[in-house]
């Protein structure tokens, strides 16, 4: 024999809410105090395309840890234009400024072999970055997970002694007479 449970009990277990019984038809009346958290104020903004995402990236890009970078690939291969890319921006001037004292080496082979670029750090560490079927976006991402946490911060210190200060004026006299 089944047992039937009363419309207000159904109702009940289905909403979560209290019914008012004593009048003829039932009222539900939402037990929840609050209608939660805004997550999100303001405006939402577009999403960056890929050519921005690149921008950002090589702002951040820093080339300090590395002592020696090598591009090698093969032109006659259908992947090969990610990393010539790359190396377009790799030697802009901003970029170089990082590091004044990296070699750059960049190997154009014949032998069908994947492209690859190989950073020498500075640590004695070598990372190497097979690029076949990267995009420029992903390559740069790649290089910056492995190589910003590394860049340690110069100090520039400048020693100026009474005699050097008194000396500069001196010379700077002379000159004017």
């Amino acid at each position: 024999m089944k047992t039937v449970m009363p419309l207000t009990r159904v109702l009940q277990n289905l909403t979560r809410t209290t019914v008012c019984s004593n009048l003829q038809s039932p009222i539900l009346i939402s037990a929840r105090t609050h209608m939660g958290y805004i997550p999100f104020s303001g405006r939402i903004g577009r999403d960056l395309s890929n050519d921005e995402k690149f921008l950002i990236e090589i702002r951040k890009m820093n080339l300090q840890p590395v002592k020696k970078a090598t591009f090698s690939f093969d032109p006659m291969r259908y992947d090969f234009d990610s990393i010539r890319n790359f190396m377009y921006f790799f030697h802009k001037p901003k970029v170089l400024e990082t590091n004044m004292k990296i070699a750059i080496k960049t190997d154009v082979v014949d032998d069908r072999s994947e492209p690859i670029m190989k950073l020498e750090l500075n640590d004695g560490r070598d990372l190497e970055i097979r690029t076949g079927n990267l995009t420029e976006l992903d390559i740069l991402r790649v290089m910056n997970y492995y190589v910003l946490p590394l860049v340690t911060e110069e100090k520039i210190m400048e020693t100026k002694s009474a005699k050097g200060a008194a000396g500069g004026a001196k010379a700077a006299a002379k000159k004017k007479k």
